[in-house]
């Protein structure tokens, strides 16, 4: 039986709900991807779906505020110890630079010479940039998207750059100026993306750019802080909720507006995540939030959620709705709804034979540089 100060987040143990929080992250980014590919003006219902797209599209912000909560827990309990640097960036190479550099290979080499598709010429004009991460800074001095089926790499390129140097701050800095850190830097870039996107020209920019993305990133790190710190953690659930409760319906009514507003959506999604994120950490273990997230089936989609993220936008590229409409059922409701099913579970089923076949190889690798 739950003791009343047991919580679910343990800093040293795999916490199970936090794979389902990817889970929900990389089902949301799949279906907004996918859906995009739904022609609203032939079915009512198509119309009504991509109406619903950017809930889906915020599980990159969700994906942020998780890695700042992730990386900061972990470098905060290992500033410490020897060789902090060199593990830290060794590790984070592992998991994330083989498939990256495989996927650029397949789509940047191989796919060409086997298919006569033209889907990936703009990445291979530009190819320079994805492969040394810096894909979103192209994007952004030309503020268009133009990598094709790679346009979506400019977030790994903000992570990467956050891997980069967030561990020297970290480093550098006790918890209470990391946490000063963190607020300022939410409200200066939430301001600055805001003051962005009001102008001619920078639209893009005010999407993809590192500096402006990186206030997610940073919420997802104050999480880190608070929970690490000896703050009172009923009160800091009680807080959490609130901030949670009180952004719901605003984020709602501004996604069903369909409305950018300025980007200042991609300011309150963090904190509405972050605010979540800590509530859930902080319920007993079996309260009936905790178990949701700890479901098998959102677990699952979690371990695979990085494979699933690479390989989904090049997919749909090889494969678009329009492609392969002459193979589904005539009428456009089945069509659509066997077209979301059977990519849904290529996208998944790909991302498996990745971890098993080829990621994990590289995984085991991580043990040496604990």
């Amino acid at each position: 039986m739950d003791t009343p100060n047991e919580i679910t987040w343990k800093p040293d143990a795999h916490c199970l709900a936090l794979d389902g929080v990817r889970g929900l992250a990389i089902l949301s980014v799949t279906v907004y991807r996918l859906c995009k590919e739904l022609n609203p003006d032939s079915n009512q219902l198509f119309a009504w779906v991509r109406s619903l797209a950017p809930f889906g599209e915020r599980g990159v912000d969700l994906f942020f505020v998780l890695s700042g909560f992730l990386i900061t827990g972990i470098l905060l309990r290992s500033r410490t110890k020897p060789n902090y640097f060199r593990n830290f960036i060794i590790r984070r190479s592992l998991r994330i630079f083989p498939l990256y550099f495989l996927s650029l290979m397949l789509g940047l080499w191989v796919l060409p010479m086997l298919f006569t598709s033209d889907a990936f010429d703009s990445a291979k004009d530009h190819q320079l940039y994805l492969w040394t991460y810096t894909s979103n800074l192209k994007m952004s001095w030309d503020n268009q998207w133009c990598f094709g089926p790679f346009d979506h790499f400019w977030s790994l390129c903000v992570e990467e750059h956050f891997y980069f140097l967030w561990p020297a701050v970290v480093l550098m800095l006790t918890r209470r100026p990391l946490a000063a850190l963190c607020i300022g830097l939410f409200v200066i870039i939430g301001c600055a993306r805001t003051f962005a996107a009001s102008g001619i020209g920078w639209d893009v920019a005010a999407s993809v750019a590192t500096f402006f993305r990186a206030d997610a990133l940073a919420i997802g790190a104050l999480a880190a802080v608070l929970l690490s710190s000896s703050i009172n953690r009923d009160q800091l659930r009680s807080t959490s909720l609130l901030i949670a409760v009180v952004l719901l319906p605003i984020l709602v009514g501004i996604g069903l507006s369909g409305r950018r507003l300025y980007e200042i959506p991609h300011s309150l999604c963090p904190a509405f995540f972050a605010a979540g994120l800590m509530f859930v950490l902080l319920n007993p273990p079996k309260s009936l939030i905790v178990r949701c997230f700890e479901l098998r089936w959102l677990r699952t989609l979690g371990q695979y959620s990085y494979g699933m993220y690479v390989v989904q936008l090049p997919l749909v590229s090889l494969l678009p709705l329009r492609l392969a409409s002459g193979y589904l059922p005539a009428n456009d409701l089945l069509a659509g709804g066997s077209y979301l099913g059977l990519m849904f579970a290529t996208i998944l089923l790909t991302a498996m034979a990745s971890y098993h076949l080829f990621e994990k190889h590289f995984l085991k690798l991580k043990a040496s540089f604990a």
